[in-house]
């Protein structure tokens, strides 16, 4: 009966683009249900394009793979629950951003603690210069 189109900016998260649909489609459901029922229960819009069903995502299906592209991992992540190992523990990686071609940690979330910037996270594990992220 009503929409509104929201453009989705490349470091947009599923968390954020999710806050931003709740307040707008609350505004919008408002908005609709407030003006004169004769403008809108008559004009339903139909949905653009066929139906899409999509299966319940896996855990293992948001595992890092470290040699898939950049933007392929960054999306990952952007959708949110993406993780990998260090040290024989997960490690999700919240947020991240692409520089000069590279992926940068923001925020992380050791296996069984709160998230954290992933500066305090390299801080008290202390990566050694040998020591990668890997794949379980």
């Amino acid at each position: 009966y009503a929409e509104r189109r929201v453009p989705i900016g490349g470091e947009t998260t599923a968390a954020e683009l999710r806050t931003e649909l709740v307040a707008i489609g609350s505004e919008l459901l408002v908005d609709t249900l407030s003006s004169p029922l004769s403008d809108w229960i008559d004009a339903p819009q139909p949905q653009e394009g066929e139906p899409i069903y999509a299966a319940k995502l896996d855990k293992a299906e948001f595992e890092i793979d470290w040699d898939d592209p950049i933007e392929h991992i960054h999306r990952l992540i952007r959708v949110g629950g993406a993780w990998t190992t260090f040290r024989g523990k997960r490690l999700k990686i919240n947020q991240a951003r692409v520089v000069d071609g590279g992926l940068v940690p923001v925020a992380v979330q050791p296996e069984g603690k709160a998230a954290i910037p992933f500066d305090a996270w390299r801080n008290g594990a202390q990566p050694r210069d040998d020591e990668l992220f890997a794949d379980s």
